[in-house]
């Protein structure tokens, strides 16, 4: 078989967890423009604890990345995936019947609980050979964004017809789908031969790697650009466009960002991922720029940029971690990584919302600081295929 293709294995496998985690996503994002004005109509709520509602999931999901990659590890990644995946549907089920906001916290805390993207990347990573991971992920970051863009375009339309409630009783039949297709359509891993014995592993000699914590660290800063984006750009557009014509901008920018990922990868696997990381963070960088406009040509230009670099990075940067990994570890490691990432949304979107209080220019000022750190930090990096039993 040419190491110029993927195979028939590799393919399906993709195309599985692709759309498994896609429905996902799809369910997830569909609601997320409304959160805010529905808290508002729930027992016992205030601007507080809405807005707690809208974070605690990314917090929830940071503390469960690293016990499921854990679990992955030791029980496989198929039924890890499908424990969380029943974890969110339940978050989504209880967000339903949910009539007072504590109920609600609670039910994004379920929803966060199920944390399966570390589980997912390893997954990724004992299937898809080493010089055709970035591929690989690209192909799981094209249905995922695919999924993004309907879900932008989906969710004003049902919310003419739907409630919130309902949109969360939906949501929660697509991830049953997602569920129901890991479990009959995608084969489970096969276990490791009797003699194998897995190497010590360390958390502490993981961190000492500057390789794999420069890795861990542009994680971070995606996220927390990720974060800050979308609560910059809808406030620049708010009078040009309104919340419901947002997807003016966002729907264009996530078609362009796929075909310029599925590029990127590409460049990535014949050996340049140090230069592809970096100018996903220069363009990013250069975007960012655009903020301090008025033009909502220039802004929309802005956003275009971001998306560009951004799904490029998300595709990179796990399937690098992968690479530092060794099977038997891999979970515990993605699982560090998305620990990272999720810490990075967190802080991303509860610093940028403090400093917009005080001059929104503070806001974007520092988006452009953390997106040149970014280009800064995996420009000295290298990309290995060292694994974990190296670093000891």
């Amino acid at each position: 078989m040419s190491k110029e293709a993927l195979s028939t294995f590799e393919i399906k496998f993709l195309l599985g967890i692709g759309s498994a985690l896609a429905l996902r996503q799809l369910g997830l994002i569909m609601v997320m423009p409304f959160l805010a004005i529905y808290g508002r109509d729930l027992a016992y709520s205030t601007p507080g604890l809405i807005g707690l509602s809208l974070g605690v999931y990314g917090l929830s999901q940071a503390l469960f990345q690293i016990p499921f990659g854990n679990w992955s590890d030791k029980i496989g990644r198929k039924p890890t995936i499908l424990f969380g995946l029943f974890l969110f549907i339940l978050g989504l089920l209880l967000a339903y019947v949910s009539e007072n906001i504590y109920i609600f916290i609670l039910a994004r805390v379920l929803q966060g609980s199920g944390a399966i993207m570390a589980v997912a990347y390893a997954w990724v990573g004992d299937n898809i050979r080493d010089e055709q991971r970035n591929r690989g992920m690209s192909i799981i970051g094209m249905l995922v964004g695919l999924s993004a863009t309907l879900a932008f375009i989906g969710g004003p339309i049902l919310y003419r017809w739907f409630n919130v409630p309902q949109m969360f009783l939906l949501c929660a039949i697509l991830a049953f789908m997602a569920w129901l297709f890991i479990l009959i359509f995608i084969e489970g891993e096969q276990k490791a031969p009797s003699y194998y014995r897995p190497i010590k592993f360390s958390y502490l000699s993981l961190l000492k790697d500057k390789n794999i914590t420069k890795l861990f660290t542009a994680g971070f800063i995606t996220n927390y650009i990720l974060v800050s984006q979308f609560f910059i750009v809808p406030q620049l557009l708010e009078n040009s466009l309104a919340a419901d014509g947002l997807w003016k901008v966002f729907v264009p920018a996530t078609i362009l960002a796929i075909f310029a990922m599925r590029v990127g990868a590409k460049y990535a696997d014949a050996g340049h991922f140090v230069k592809v990381a970096t100018l996903s963070f220069a363009i990013i960088f250069v975007g960012d720029l655009t903020y301090f406009t008025s033009n909502p040509y220039w802004i929309g230009l802005g956003m275009i940029l971001f998306m560009i670099g951004y799904m490029c990075l998300v595709t990179l940067l796990p399937a690098s971690v992968t690479k530092l990994s060794q099977k038997s570890y891999r979970g515990k490691v993605t699982g560090i990584f998305n620990t990272f990432q999720f810490i990075g949304s967190f802080i991303g979107g509860s610093l940028t919302g403090f400093l917009w209080g005080f001059n929104p220019s503070y806001s974007v000022s520092l988006l452009i600081v953390i997106s040149a750190a970014g280009a800064i930090i995996v420009r000295t990096s290298t990309e290995s295929t060292r694994n974990m039993a190296e670093i000891q």
